[in-house]
């Protein structure tokens, strides 16, 4: 894979993604300086590092991986999208005030095995479309998506890793 710093379109394409859950002082202090692209024919994997690891990444021409994986873009031909990831999120996790769900121990656990979440089992809940799910303990579980009606969809959850032997 190549890799090279983000474009300003990138990086609005990000903070467009980041308003969707963060306030706006929270975006204007992230480290969009720890930001880098790995990319090939068909993949475009946004890292999160240390400006450290990315003076080392400047020393080499084909990378496979580095820091973490923040999200990633896809691209047609006249529009890029971003997607977060499962770790981006966990990221952003502690400050995220919007579009977010607080669930029981019980959905919980549900959650964390890969189901769904019925409304019953939700404690708090601000906004919709794609969510940042929370445990009682503000802890972060995973991605769900809620388009109004009885159930929060499961996305991507924590335990994921585990069930697909990562």
């Amino acid at each position: 894979m190549k890799s090279r710093e983000l474009n300003l379109e990138e990086i609005n394409c990000i903070k467009n993604i980041l308003n969707y859950y963060l306030n706006k002082e929270t975006i204007e202090n992230f480290k969009f300086e720890n930001l880098y692209l790995l990319y090939d024919k068909d993949r475009y994997d946004v890292i999160y590092t240390t400006k450290d690891v990315l003076k080392n990444l400047k020393l080499f021409k084909n990378i496979y991986g580095a820091g973490l994986i923040f999200g990633s873009f896809k691209k047609s031909k006249d529009k890029i999208k971003f997607t977060l990831s499962l770790e981006g999120m966990t990221l952003i996790s502690k400050d995220i005030v919007k579009n977010y769900a607080v669930v029981n121990r019980k959905g919980e656990i549900l959650f964390l095995y890969g189901r769904d979440i019925f409304l019953s089992s939700v404690l708090e809940l601000k906004g919709g479309g794609r969510l940042a799910i929370f445990n009682m303990d503000r802890e972060f579980l995973g991605i769900g998506n809620y388009g109004g009606g009885k159930i929060i969809k499961n996305v991507i959850d924590k335990g994921w890793y585990l069930r697909e032997g990562g």
